[in-house]
């Protein structure tokens, strides 16, 4: 996924400190060789090759990073980021559909899928309660928790 930096509109591009604009794309974070974690959202600049993740899933991705145990026995792993984290998703979901598109479009998007996710969401929560389901309430918690706190005009603009 890459989404173009464009000025205008509510949204603006994210300035690297190299004073270029950064893109915004699923990328691979490799952890101990030995595990690949997949659409992780980062935003990069094209000039200088520096790398920032989206710093809504950087604390979950952290979390989850140490809660890995390695040992040489394990095998090279996989792991798809946007299975485990509603944000992640969200942006993998809108990559499946629009490869390209400038971020006052992106960021109209993701505020679409947001609250489509979210809606979901409270009905599987709502099952969960029916079958009393309590880890069933807890993950689906936990996920409209991560949605409920992002939004994504708050992160991109970072002027430099």
């Amino acid at each position: 996924m890459h989404v173009n930096n464009v000025t205008g509109g509510e949204l603006m591009p994210r300035w690297c400190d190299c004073k270029q604009p950064m893109s915004l794309e699923l990328h691979s974070v490799i952890f101990a060789k030995k595990i690949e974690v997949k659409n992780v959202p980062i935003f990069s600049c094209m000039s200088c090759s520096t790398y920032e993740v989206l710093e809504p899933v950087k604390t979950h991705l952290t979390e989850y990073l140490k809660t890995i145990e390695l040992s040489i026995k394990d095998p090279y792993q996989v792991v798809m980021f946007s299975d485990i984290n509603e944000v992640a998703g969200l942006f993998y979901d809108l990559y499946k559909s629009n490869v390209e598109m400038d971020l006052e479009k992106f960021g109209s998007a993701i505020e679409a899928y947001k609250e489509e996710r979210i809606n979901l969401l409270l009905d599987v929560y709502q099952c969960a309660i029916q079958m009393n389901d309590e880890g069933w309430m807890s993950d689906t918690q936990r996920r409209l928790e991560q949605l409920s706190k992002f939004h994504f005009e708050g992160h991109p603009s970072q002027a430099g």
